[in-house]
Protein backbone atom coordinates (compact mmCIF):
# COMPACT_ATOMS: atom_id res chain seq x y z
CA UNK A 1 0.00 0.00 0.00
CA UNK A 2 1.27 3.45 -0.86
CA UNK A 3 1.34 6.14 1.81
CA UNK A 4 -1.93 8.06 1.87
CA UNK A 5 -3.85 5.86 -0.61
CA UNK A 6 -7.00 5.40 1.43
CA UNK A 7 -6.82 7.70 4.40
CA UNK A 8 -5.45 11.15 5.09
CA UNK A 9 -1.89 10.98 6.47
CA UNK A 10 -1.69 7.16 6.48
CA UNK A 11 1.96 6.26 6.95
CA UNK A 12 2.21 2.53 7.70
CA UNK A 13 5.97 2.50 8.28
CA UNK A 14 5.86 5.35 10.78
CA UNK A 15 2.81 3.93 12.57
CA UNK A 16 4.40 0.48 12.77
CA UNK A 17 7.57 2.02 14.24
CA UNK A 18 5.64 3.97 16.91
CA UNK A 19 3.67 0.86 17.89
CA UNK A 20 6.86 -1.21 18.16
CA UNK A 21 8.33 1.53 20.39
CA UNK A 22 5.39 0.96 22.74
CA UNK A 23 3.86 4.40 22.24
CA UNK A 24 0.37 5.00 23.62
CA UNK A 25 -2.56 6.18 21.51
CA UNK A 26 -2.16 9.69 22.91
CA UNK A 27 1.55 9.77 21.99
CA UNK A 28 0.81 8.47 18.48
CA UNK A 29 -1.94 11.09 17.98
CA UNK A 30 0.51 13.84 18.88
CA UNK A 31 3.35 12.42 16.80
CA UNK A 32 1.26 11.87 13.66
CA UNK A 33 -1.07 14.83 14.24
CA UNK A 34 -4.19 12.78 13.51
CA UNK A 35 -7.54 12.25 15.22
CA UNK A 36 -8.50 9.20 17.25
CA UNK A 37 -10.79 8.14 14.40
CA UNK A 38 -7.90 8.30 11.94
CA UNK A 39 -5.68 6.35 14.32
CA UNK A 40 -8.28 3.60 14.62
CA UNK A 41 -8.71 3.48 10.84
CA UNK A 42 -4.93 3.44 10.27
CA UNK A 43 -4.51 0.71 12.87
CA UNK A 44 -7.11 -1.47 11.14
CA UNK A 45 -5.47 -0.90 7.75
CA UNK A 46 -2.03 -1.74 9.17
CA UNK A 47 -3.30 -4.91 10.84
CA UNK A 48 -4.98 -5.99 7.61
CA UNK A 49 -1.83 -5.25 5.63
CA UNK A 50 0.54 -7.00 8.08
CA UNK A 51 -1.86 -9.80 9.07
CA UNK A 52 -0.84 -9.07 12.70
CA UNK A 53 -2.84 -7.78 15.66
CA UNK A 54 -1.27 -4.65 17.16
CA UNK A 55 -2.27 -3.48 20.61
CA UNK A 56 -2.04 0.25 21.25
CA UNK A 57 -2.54 1.28 24.89
CA UNK A 58 -5.39 3.76 25.28
CA UNK A 59 -6.81 3.47 21.77
CA UNK A 60 -10.31 2.94 23.19
CA UNK A 61 -10.18 5.60 25.92
CA UNK A 62 -12.60 7.70 23.92
CA UNK A 63 -13.28 10.67 26.21
CA UNK A 64 -9.68 11.51 27.02
CA UNK A 65 -8.59 11.28 23.40
CA UNK A 66 -11.61 13.21 22.13
CA UNK A 67 -10.70 16.15 24.37
CA UNK A 68 -7.16 16.19 22.95
CA UNK A 69 -8.26 16.33 19.33
CA UNK A 70 -11.77 17.78 18.89
CA UNK A 71 -13.16 17.65 15.37
CA UNK A 72 -16.51 19.36 15.66
CA UNK A 73 -17.56 22.43 17.58
CA UNK A 74 -21.02 23.48 18.62
CA UNK A 75 -21.52 25.71 15.58
CA UNK A 76 -19.45 24.07 12.88
CA UNK A 77 -16.64 21.86 11.75
CA UNK A 78 -12.95 22.48 12.43
CA UNK A 79 -10.46 21.94 9.62
CA UNK A 80 -6.81 21.59 10.56
CA UNK A 81 -4.24 24.07 9.23
CA UNK A 82 -2.66 21.21 7.23
CA UNK A 83 -5.98 20.47 5.58
CA UNK A 84 -6.54 24.16 4.82
CA UNK A 85 -3.08 24.47 3.26
CA UNK A 86 -3.98 21.76 0.74
CA UNK A 87 -7.27 23.40 -0.26
CA UNK A 88 -6.41 27.04 -0.83
CA UNK A 89 -8.64 28.10 2.07
CA UNK A 90 -7.09 30.22 4.81
CA UNK A 91 -8.01 30.51 8.51
CA UNK A 92 -10.99 32.83 8.81
CA UNK A 93 -12.29 32.25 5.27
CA UNK A 94 -16.02 31.73 5.03
CA UNK A 95 -17.63 29.18 2.79
CA UNK A 96 -20.94 27.52 2.12
CA UNK A 97 -21.42 23.78 2.27
CA UNK A 98 -23.33 22.08 -0.51
CA UNK A 99 -24.49 18.52 0.18
CA UNK A 100 -25.11 16.31 -2.82
CA UNK A 101 -26.04 12.66 -3.02
CA UNK A 102 -22.52 11.28 -2.66
CA UNK A 103 -20.35 14.26 -1.77
CA UNK A 104 -19.97 17.49 0.18
CA UNK A 105 -18.69 20.60 -1.59
CA UNK A 106 -17.23 23.67 0.14
CA UNK A 107 -17.56 26.84 -1.92
CA UNK A 108 -15.58 29.88 -0.75
CA UNK A 109 -17.70 32.97 -0.22
CA UNK A 110 -16.48 36.31 -1.65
Amino acid sequence: MIKGDFSHNYDPDRLRKLIKQGKSAKEILEELDISIWSLREHLLMLQHEDKIYYEVPGVFEYEELQRRHPTYKREGMVLSRKMLDKTGFKPGDEFEMIVEKDRIIFRKLP
